[in-house]
């Protein structure tokens, strides 16, 4: 029985149940699993780090869904990848920049299908996903390309400083950024600066938030092995405001 997992902006809108509803005809023994569909609306970068957190816990042969589509029925490719165990499908906008071991890219010929302007996920993508869940062939939709768009990375680290970004903030006010946890190699309770839009913060890196005093702006590793700013039953977004570049340094 074939996974097809969907990750989205849709939030609570009937565009959710459509998509599955396009699988299921096409696809009724197919399983469909939620990964979230309350990524920020237009967070295109949110979506691509949700996913790189995500689908490394799915099953192999998953076949992953993932629309964040502010330029849907522009001139912009839509296109399937094929990992060493993965599938996945949406826009070529960046939503991947961070998926890893590709074997293959096929751009999506759209003219195979009788599509709105705006409402791809639905008219393109949910029907490929239902029919690689059947066993169709990649080419049957496309043809093969070279690269796919990748708009940004993981952050880099140069000694005792580290350039990164904030991606998004989670439900609890958590600043999530793309810094490894292997990038923070050093000891529980020692400070570090963070530099964010010309402020500098001295906080410490603790192993979680219970070992932050409450209210306390403090770093930790979170759940998906990269490194979020955090208060102790508080919000981090309260006080950073915006996703934007960070400098760490320790």
């Amino acid at each position: 029985m074939k996974l097809i997992a969907l990750l989205t902006d849709f939030g609570n809108s009937e565009y959710v149940g459509i998509v599955k509803g396009v699988i299921y005809s096409i696809n009724p023994n197919v399983t469909i699993v939620d990964i979230t569909h309350n990524v920020d609306k237009f967070n295109i970068k949110q979506a691509a780090m949700v996913l790189y957190s995500s689908y490394k816990y799915f099953p192999k042969g998953t076949i992953f869904v993932c629309v964040v589509d502010p330029g849907v029925g522009t001139e912009r490719r839509g296109v399937i990848i094929k990992t060493k165990d993965y599938y996945f499908i949406g826009p070529d906008n960046g939503i991947f920049s961070l998926v890893e071991d590709i074997d293959r890219v096929i751009e999506i010929d759209s003219s195979l299908f009788k599509a709105s302007h705006t409402f791809h996920a639905r008219d393109i993508f949910a029907p490929i996903a239902a029919y690689i869940s059947k066993g169709a062939c990649l080419l049957d939709f496309g043809n093969e390309v070279k690269d796919i768009t990748r708009i940004f990375g993981l952050a880099k680290k140069d000694r005792n400083k580290i350039y990164g970004e904030i991606i998004y903030f989670d439900d609890f006010g958590n600043a999530i950024t793309n810094i490894p946890a292997s990038y923070l190699n050093i000891e529980y309770g020692r400070r570090v600066k963070l530099f964010k839009d010309n402020n500098l913060y001295e906080i410490r890196y603790v192993k979680t938030y219970g070992y932050a005093n409450e209210g306390e702006l403090v770093c930790l590793i979170g759940s998906n092995d990269f490194l979020e700013i955090s208060v102790n039953k508080g919000s981090a977004k309260k006080i950073l405001k915006d996703i934007g570049k960070i400098i760490i340094e320790f």
